[in-house]
């Protein structure tokens, strides 16, 4: 099955034309695919932007199909990959990587779990935490966007808007997918993953300290590997990588491997070269 990162899913599309942005999704070749969100701004007009696209396709076809995009204007591309080469451009955002978890059968995931987060789940599975796995319901989930709300304050992070989630699980029924561990009635942690065949994606999670102390977490992201892989799903992202800290410890060691992807850029069409000449890469070039 080709890849599916959210960004460049039939779901995200619909979100996002629910939230009143401009979506194309463009097939490309005999497999590959492309989508362009497209958004207006006053005085600038449209801005389009690509976001780990296109997929299903060869490096040399993907910066083809970039190359061809002059009609559009200006773009801002976050390709899936640093090699594919974007000529004409401006870096606004460094590289970065993810945490892609592949999915399998149940034996093959318990085995490829570094030994330090396996003994954790044991650990955490003889306490006798529930499990819960529940489509999303803003009024009846309204506990765990609290919490994830006062973390980003506590962390200074930022994640998608609640009114984005709430747009998703509207336009994708199921789709969006509360995992909680209960101490009796208690919730001690959660998370939240957005389905989009054949892969999902880790949007978020909280935990309190009694879920810290029972590892908490790793049981409900084990649950959660286990259902995705019994529906037929290939991969799961658990998000960007930020550096060596605990988190991405934590994210690598459920046996996923670190994906680079490209640089944030600004592509200006051919037009403009001549105007702005220090910002051209000679084609080929991924400076």
């Amino acid at each position: 099955m080709l890849p599916n990162p959210f960004p460049q899913s039939d779901a995200y599309a619909n979100t996002l034309r629910t939230l009143g942005t401009g979506v194309q999704v463009e097939a490309v070749g005999e497999k590959g695919r492309c989508l362009i969100q497209t958004r207006r701004f006053p005085i600038i007009g449209p801005v389009n932007l690509i976001s780990r696209g296109p997929v299903g396709l060869p490096l040399s076809g993907s910066a083809d199909y970039l190359s061809a995009l002059d009609i559009l204007g200006p773009l801002i591309i976050n390709t899936g990959s640093p090699d594919i080469p974007v000529v004409g451009k401006v870096m606004l955002a460094k590289p970065k990587s993810v945490a892609l978890l592949p999915l399998s059968d149940p034996c093959c995931m318990r085995r490829n779990l570094h030994q330090n987060w396996r003994n954790a789940l044991k650990k955490t599975e003889r306490v006798g935490l529930r499990v819960t796995n529940t489509a999303y319901r803003p009024e009846q989930h309204d506990w765990l966007i609290a919490a994830n709300a006062a973390q980003q304050k506590t962390k200074r992070y930022h994640n998608w808007p609640t009114r984005f989630l709430n747009a998703f699980a509207s336009e994708n029924p199921g789709r969006a997918r509360v995992i909680t561990a209960l101490d009796h009635k208690t919730p001690i942690a959660g998370m939240l993953i957005l389905c989009h065949r054949p892969w999902a994606t880790y949007h978020l999670g909280v935990t309190t300290d009694a879920g810290r102390r029972s590892n908490a977490h790793n049981l409900t992201l084990w649950k959660t590997m286990l259902w995705l892989a019994q529906r037929g799903y290939d991969t799961l992202d658990l998000g960007l990588l930020t550096g060596p800290d605990s988190l991405d410890r934590f994210k690598l060691r459920t046996g996923a491997t670190s994906h680079s992807l490209g640089g944030t850029w600004l592509r200006l069409p051919r037009r403009f070269w001549r105007q702005f000449p220090s910002i051209h890469a000679p084609s080929g070039q991924n400076a």
